[in-house]
Protein backbone atom coordinates (compact mmCIF):
# COMPACT_ATOMS: atom_id res chain seq x y z
CA UNK A 1 0.00 0.00 0.00
CA UNK A 2 1.55 3.40 -0.90
CA UNK A 3 -0.11 6.47 0.26
CA UNK A 4 -0.10 10.04 -1.58
CA UNK A 5 1.21 12.57 0.26
CA UNK A 6 -1.05 15.63 0.74
CA UNK A 7 -0.38 19.32 1.61
CA UNK A 8 -3.69 20.16 3.96
CA UNK A 9 -4.19 23.90 5.62
CA UNK A 10 -5.24 23.91 9.41
CA UNK A 11 -8.36 22.68 9.98
CA UNK A 12 -10.86 23.54 12.87
CA UNK A 13 -13.40 20.55 13.52
CA UNK A 14 -16.35 21.46 16.01
CA UNK A 15 -17.59 17.95 17.38
CA UNK A 16 -17.41 16.02 20.55
CA UNK A 17 -14.16 14.70 22.82
CA UNK A 18 -14.22 11.49 24.37
CA UNK A 19 -12.26 8.44 25.41
CA UNK A 20 -10.42 6.09 22.76
CA UNK A 21 -12.31 3.13 23.56
CA UNK A 22 -15.98 4.31 23.00
CA UNK A 23 -15.43 5.70 19.40
CA UNK A 24 -19.41 4.67 19.00
CA UNK A 25 -21.07 7.01 21.66
CA UNK A 26 -18.89 9.99 21.01
CA UNK A 27 -20.37 10.14 17.35
CA UNK A 28 -24.37 9.62 18.47
CA UNK A 29 -23.38 12.55 20.97
CA UNK A 30 -22.22 14.43 18.16
CA UNK A 31 -25.07 13.61 15.82
CA UNK A 32 -27.75 14.50 18.48
CA UNK A 33 -26.21 17.83 18.90
CA UNK A 34 -25.89 18.22 15.70
CA UNK A 35 -30.03 17.89 15.17
CA UNK A 36 -30.36 20.18 18.51
CA UNK A 37 -27.92 23.03 17.26
CA UNK A 38 -27.31 22.97 13.49
CA UNK A 39 -23.41 23.81 12.64
CA UNK A 40 -24.08 27.29 10.69
CA UNK A 41 -20.11 27.48 9.34
CA UNK A 42 -20.03 23.90 8.76
CA UNK A 43 -17.57 23.72 5.78
CA UNK A 44 -17.98 20.10 3.77
CA UNK A 45 -20.47 17.13 4.54
CA UNK A 46 -16.95 14.79 5.47
CA UNK A 47 -16.56 13.28 9.10
CA UNK A 48 -13.44 13.59 10.59
CA UNK A 49 -12.55 11.48 13.69
CA UNK A 50 -9.25 12.04 15.11
CA UNK A 51 -7.14 9.86 16.99
CA UNK A 52 -4.35 10.60 19.59
CA UNK A 53 -2.00 8.49 20.90
CA UNK A 54 -0.13 9.37 24.47
CA UNK A 55 2.67 7.23 25.81
CA UNK A 56 0.89 6.02 28.84
CA UNK A 57 -3.00 5.52 29.95
CA UNK A 58 -6.11 5.80 27.65
CA UNK A 59 -5.70 7.01 23.93
CA UNK A 60 -8.66 10.19 23.33
CA UNK A 61 -10.93 10.74 20.23
CA UNK A 62 -12.18 14.12 18.83
CA UNK A 63 -15.05 13.47 16.22
CA UNK A 64 -17.08 15.97 14.13
CA UNK A 65 -16.71 17.68 10.62
CA UNK A 66 -14.97 21.06 9.59
CA UNK A 67 -16.12 24.48 10.27
CA UNK A 68 -14.82 27.70 8.87
CA UNK A 69 -15.47 29.58 12.29
CA UNK A 70 -14.28 28.47 15.61
CA UNK A 71 -17.50 30.73 17.06
CA UNK A 72 -19.82 27.67 17.43
CA UNK A 73 -22.47 26.71 20.02
CA UNK A 74 -21.25 25.57 23.66
CA UNK A 75 -22.27 22.39 23.13
CA UNK A 76 -19.63 21.39 20.43
CA UNK A 77 -15.75 21.26 21.57
CA UNK A 78 -13.59 22.71 18.60
CA UNK A 79 -10.50 21.18 17.61
CA UNK A 80 -8.10 22.91 15.62
CA UNK A 81 -5.28 20.87 13.50
CA UNK A 82 -2.61 22.82 12.39
CA UNK A 83 -1.57 22.69 8.81
CA UNK A 84 0.76 19.63 7.95
CA UNK A 85 1.47 17.17 5.16
CA UNK A 86 -0.48 13.71 5.29
CA UNK A 87 0.75 10.38 3.76
CA UNK A 88 -3.09 9.37 2.66
CA UNK A 89 -4.13 5.65 2.92
CA UNK A 90 -7.55 3.60 2.53
CA UNK A 91 -8.69 1.78 4.68
CA UNK A 92 -12.00 -0.93 3.64
CA UNK A 93 -13.97 -1.43 7.57
CA UNK A 94 -15.34 -4.53 5.96
CA UNK A 95 -11.79 -6.09 6.91
CA UNK A 96 -11.47 -4.15 10.12
CA UNK A 97 -10.36 -0.83 10.87
CA UNK A 98 -7.06 -2.34 12.19
CA UNK A 99 -6.54 -4.50 8.69
CA UNK A 100 -4.34 -1.86 7.59
CA UNK A 101 -2.06 -0.82 11.04
CA UNK A 102 0.79 -2.87 9.60
CA UNK A 103 0.95 -1.52 6.12
CA UNK A 104 1.10 1.44 7.29
CA UNK A 105 3.69 0.77 9.89
CA UNK A 106 5.53 -0.93 7.17
CA UNK A 107 5.47 2.12 5.02
CA UNK A 108 6.85 4.30 7.75
CA UNK A 109 9.30 1.92 9.02
CA UNK A 110 10.49 1.61 5.13
CA UNK A 111 10.37 5.36 4.57
CA UNK A 112 12.21 6.79 7.92
CA UNK A 113 15.19 8.03 5.99
CA UNK A 114 12.57 10.18 3.84
CA UNK A 115 9.95 11.01 6.85
CA UNK A 116 8.87 10.43 10.28
CA UNK A 117 5.37 10.85 12.37
CA UNK A 118 4.74 14.09 13.24
CA UNK A 119 3.03 14.92 16.46
CA UNK A 120 0.95 17.25 18.28
CA UNK A 121 1.37 18.16 21.91
CA UNK A 122 3.51 15.37 21.84
CA UNK A 123 1.38 12.93 21.48
CA UNK A 124 0.84 10.73 17.81
CA UNK A 125 -2.11 11.04 15.78
CA UNK A 126 -4.66 9.91 13.30
CA UNK A 127 -7.57 11.17 11.41
CA UNK A 128 -9.73 9.27 9.80
CA UNK A 129 -11.85 11.03 7.15
CA UNK A 130 -15.54 9.55 6.58
CA UNK A 131 -16.63 11.16 2.69
CA UNK A 132 -18.65 9.64 0.04
CA UNK A 133 -16.54 6.52 -0.27
CA UNK A 134 -17.87 5.48 2.86
CA UNK A 135 -20.78 3.25 2.57
CA UNK A 136 -20.85 1.81 5.93
CA UNK A 137 -18.93 -0.62 8.07
CA UNK A 138 -20.01 -4.28 6.34
CA UNK A 139 -20.23 -2.77 2.36
CA UNK A 140 -17.24 -4.24 0.30
CA UNK A 141 -16.93 -1.11 -1.04
CA UNK A 142 -16.49 1.25 1.49
CA UNK A 143 -13.49 2.80 1.92
CA UNK A 144 -12.07 5.50 5.12
CA UNK A 145 -9.77 7.58 4.21
CA UNK A 146 -6.30 7.51 6.64
CA UNK A 147 -4.46 10.86 7.55
CA UNK A 148 -1.05 10.19 8.99
CA UNK A 149 0.83 13.14 9.71
CA UNK A 150 4.30 13.41 8.59
CA UNK A 151 7.37 15.39 8.58
CA UNK A 152 10.81 15.44 6.31
CA UNK A 153 13.16 13.72 8.06
CA UNK A 154 16.27 15.90 8.84
CA UNK A 155 18.94 15.23 6.05
CA UNK A 156 21.99 16.66 8.41
CA UNK A 157 20.75 14.06 11.12
CA UNK A 158 22.44 10.65 11.41
CA UNK A 159 20.27 8.09 9.80
CA UNK A 160 16.54 7.29 11.22
CA UNK A 161 17.70 3.42 11.32
CA UNK A 162 19.95 4.38 13.91
CA UNK A 163 17.43 6.04 16.18
CA UNK A 164 14.41 2.99 15.38
CA UNK A 165 17.18 0.39 16.67
CA UNK A 166 19.14 2.86 19.39
CA UNK A 167 15.11 3.30 21.42
CA UNK A 168 14.67 -0.48 22.04
CA UNK A 169 18.43 -1.15 22.83
CA UNK A 170 18.41 1.58 25.52
CA UNK A 171 15.25 -0.08 27.20
CA UNK A 172 17.04 -3.77 26.60
CA UNK A 173 19.87 -2.29 28.71
CA UNK A 174 17.53 0.14 30.91
CA UNK A 175 15.48 -3.25 32.18
CA UNK A 176 18.97 -5.67 32.43
CA UNK A 177 20.11 -2.70 34.51
CA UNK A 178 17.29 -2.71 36.62
CA UNK A 179 16.93 -6.14 37.45
CA UNK A 180 20.46 -7.79 37.41
CA UNK A 181 22.27 -4.82 38.25
CA UNK A 182 24.72 -1.99 36.37
CA UNK A 183 27.48 -4.49 35.97
CA UNK A 184 25.23 -7.55 34.39
CA UNK A 185 24.44 -4.76 31.42
CA UNK A 186 27.24 -3.66 30.94
CA UNK A 187 28.15 -7.39 30.24
CA UNK A 188 25.29 -8.30 27.93
CA UNK A 189 24.98 -5.07 25.98
CA UNK A 190 28.96 -4.82 25.11
CA UNK A 191 29.14 -3.66 21.40
CA UNK A 192 25.70 -2.62 21.26
CA UNK A 193 27.43 1.65 20.70
CA UNK A 194 29.71 0.04 17.73
CA UNK A 195 26.77 -1.86 16.12
CA UNK A 196 24.30 1.20 16.73
CA UNK A 197 27.26 3.16 14.59
CA UNK A 198 27.39 0.43 11.68
CA UNK A 199 23.59 1.53 11.08
CA UNK A 200 23.10 -2.10 9.34
CA UNK A 201 19.81 -3.50 10.43
CA UNK A 202 21.35 -7.34 9.51
CA UNK A 203 24.40 -6.55 11.89
CA UNK A 204 21.49 -5.23 14.78
CA UNK A 205 19.58 -8.24 14.74
CA UNK A 206 22.77 -10.72 14.68
CA UNK A 207 23.92 -8.35 17.33
CA UNK A 208 20.82 -9.23 19.60
CA UNK A 209 20.75 -12.71 18.81
CA UNK A 210 24.17 -12.68 20.68
CA UNK A 211 23.24 -10.74 23.35
CA UNK A 212 20.18 -13.08 24.11
CA UNK A 213 22.45 -15.88 24.48
CA UNK A 214 24.40 -13.85 26.90
CA UNK A 215 21.80 -12.65 28.61
CA UNK A 216 20.71 -16.17 28.94
CA UNK A 217 24.10 -17.59 30.01
CA UNK A 218 24.65 -15.12 33.09
CA UNK A 219 20.99 -15.01 33.96
CA UNK A 220 18.19 -17.34 35.75
CA UNK A 221 14.96 -18.05 34.24
CA UNK A 222 13.18 -15.92 36.50
CA UNK A 223 14.62 -12.48 36.05
CA UNK A 224 15.64 -12.56 32.23
CA UNK A 225 11.64 -13.09 31.77
CA UNK A 226 11.31 -10.25 33.95
CA UNK A 227 13.78 -8.16 31.77
CA UNK A 228 11.77 -9.07 28.57
CA UNK A 229 8.42 -8.56 30.08
CA UNK A 230 8.94 -5.71 31.19
CA UNK A 231 10.80 -4.52 27.90
CA UNK A 232 7.31 -6.17 25.94
CA UNK A 233 5.06 -4.02 28.34
CA UNK A 234 7.14 -0.78 27.50
CA UNK A 235 6.43 -1.27 23.87
CA UNK A 236 2.96 -1.48 24.20
CA UNK A 237 2.84 1.66 25.98
CA UNK A 238 4.54 3.37 22.73
CA UNK A 239 2.58 1.39 19.93
CA UNK A 240 -1.03 1.16 21.53
CA UNK A 241 -2.99 1.97 18.45
CA UNK A 242 -3.92 -1.31 17.51
CA UNK A 243 -5.05 -2.15 20.89
CA UNK A 244 -7.30 1.19 21.35
CA UNK A 245 -9.00 -0.01 17.59
CA UNK A 246 -9.40 -3.35 19.06
CA UNK A 247 -11.12 -2.35 22.42
CA UNK A 248 -13.66 0.07 21.03
CA UNK A 249 -14.67 -2.81 18.73
CA UNK A 250 -15.14 -4.72 21.90
CA UNK A 251 -17.01 -2.49 24.01
CA UNK A 252 -19.54 -1.78 20.31
CA UNK A 253 -20.02 -5.45 20.51
CA UNK A 254 -23.12 -7.13 21.91
CA UNK A 255 -20.55 -9.48 24.26
CA UNK A 256 -17.01 -11.04 24.58
CA UNK A 257 -17.72 -13.84 22.32
CA UNK A 258 -19.65 -11.70 19.72
CA UNK A 259 -16.42 -9.67 19.39
CA UNK A 260 -14.25 -12.58 19.78
CA UNK A 261 -15.94 -13.91 16.34
CA UNK A 262 -15.35 -11.11 14.48
CA UNK A 263 -11.37 -11.16 15.59
CA UNK A 264 -11.68 -15.22 14.30
CA UNK A 265 -12.47 -13.26 10.72
CA UNK A 266 -9.34 -13.46 8.18
CA UNK A 267 -8.24 -10.01 7.96
CA UNK A 268 -6.00 -9.29 5.31
CA UNK A 269 -2.80 -7.07 5.85
CA UNK A 270 -3.12 -7.32 9.58
CA UNK A 271 0.15 -10.15 9.74
CA UNK A 272 -1.57 -11.76 12.36
CA UNK A 273 -4.56 -14.70 12.37
CA UNK A 274 -6.29 -16.42 15.50
CA UNK A 275 -8.15 -19.68 16.30
CA UNK A 276 -10.05 -20.25 19.40
CA UNK A 277 -10.79 -23.59 20.66
CA UNK A 278 -13.14 -22.83 23.90
CA UNK A 279 -11.68 -20.63 26.61
CA UNK A 280 -8.24 -20.69 24.78
CA UNK A 281 -7.65 -18.27 21.92
CA UNK A 282 -4.09 -18.68 19.42
CA UNK A 283 -2.80 -15.75 17.94
CA UNK A 284 -0.42 -15.96 15.28
CA UNK A 285 1.94 -13.54 13.78
CA UNK A 286 3.34 -14.24 10.49
CA UNK A 287 5.53 -12.36 9.42
CA UNK A 288 6.57 -14.21 6.62
CA UNK A 289 3.83 -14.18 4.86
CA UNK A 290 3.95 -10.56 5.56
CA UNK A 291 6.77 -9.80 3.77
CA UNK A 292 9.49 -11.83 2.50
CA UNK A 293 12.47 -12.42 4.38
CA UNK A 294 10.85 -10.99 7.16
CA UNK A 295 11.91 -12.65 10.14
CA UNK A 296 10.22 -10.68 12.88
CA UNK A 297 7.96 -7.58 13.22
CA UNK A 298 10.03 -6.01 16.06
CA UNK A 299 12.58 -3.75 14.14
CA UNK A 300 15.70 -5.48 15.89
CA UNK A 301 15.09 -8.90 14.68
CA UNK A 302 13.19 -8.49 11.84
CA UNK A 303 16.68 -8.76 9.01
CA UNK A 304 18.17 -11.47 11.07
CA UNK A 305 19.14 -13.99 8.53
CA UNK A 306 17.40 -17.37 7.50
CA UNK A 307 19.05 -20.06 9.34
CA UNK A 308 20.20 -18.29 12.02
CA UNK A 309 18.12 -19.27 14.98
CA UNK A 310 17.53 -16.63 18.40
CA UNK A 311 16.96 -17.79 21.68
CA UNK A 312 13.27 -17.80 22.47
CA UNK A 313 14.19 -15.04 25.59
CA UNK A 314 13.48 -12.82 23.13
CA UNK A 315 10.36 -13.44 22.33
CA UNK A 316 9.12 -13.09 25.79
CA UNK A 317 8.95 -9.78 24.75
CA UNK A 318 5.91 -9.98 22.25
CA UNK A 319 4.40 -12.39 24.60
CA UNK A 320 4.26 -9.76 27.49
CA UNK A 321 2.73 -7.54 24.59
CA UNK A 322 0.37 -9.49 23.39
CA UNK A 323 -0.79 -10.75 27.39
CA UNK A 324 -0.56 -6.52 27.49
CA UNK A 325 -3.10 -5.98 24.42
CA UNK A 326 -5.71 -8.29 25.44
CA UNK A 327 -5.72 -7.43 28.99
CA UNK A 328 -6.54 -3.79 27.90
CA UNK A 329 -9.43 -4.85 25.20
CA UNK A 330 -10.69 -7.43 27.69
CA UNK A 331 -10.54 -5.16 30.80
CA UNK A 332 -9.30 -8.30 32.95
CA UNK A 333 -6.65 -10.46 33.44
CA UNK A 334 -5.40 -13.08 31.12
CA UNK A 335 -2.74 -15.78 30.39
CA UNK A 336 -0.42 -15.68 27.58
CA UNK A 337 1.70 -18.70 27.00
CA UNK A 338 4.77 -18.67 24.48
CA UNK A 339 4.80 -21.05 21.80
CA UNK A 340 7.09 -21.58 19.01
CA UNK A 341 8.28 -18.73 17.25
CA UNK A 342 9.93 -17.30 13.95
CA UNK A 343 13.31 -16.34 14.95
CA UNK A 344 13.41 -19.91 17.06
CA UNK A 345 12.83 -21.74 13.45
CA UNK A 346 9.40 -21.54 12.66
CA UNK A 347 7.27 -20.16 10.19
CA UNK A 348 5.48 -17.82 12.75
CA UNK A 349 4.71 -17.07 15.73
CA UNK A 350 1.84 -18.56 18.18
CA UNK A 351 0.81 -17.09 21.29
CA UNK A 352 -1.82 -18.98 23.57
CA UNK A 353 -3.98 -17.09 25.48
CA UNK A 354 -6.15 -18.26 28.20
CA UNK A 355 -9.02 -16.55 28.51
Amino acid sequence: MDPIIVQKEAMIIAGVAGSGDETGKAWEAFMEIQKMHPLRSQAGEEGYEIRLYPTEGMGKIHVGVRVQDPSVPAEYRVFVLPAAAYAEFEIFPSKGYESSNEEINEWLANNAGKYKQALLNGMKYAIEVYDKRYKGDKDTSSVVGILVPIEKADPNHAPDLVEMMAGPIREIGGQIKQFAGEAMSKKVMQGSDEMLAAADPVKCSLWVQEAMGRLDKLTDKKTREQIMTACGRKCHSMNPQITEEMKARRLEAASEDVFLATVLEPRHGTGARYERHGNTLIQYYTPRQYSKGLRCYCSLMRSLPEGVIASSTYCECARAFVQEQWERVLGRQVKVELGETAITGSDECRFVIHL
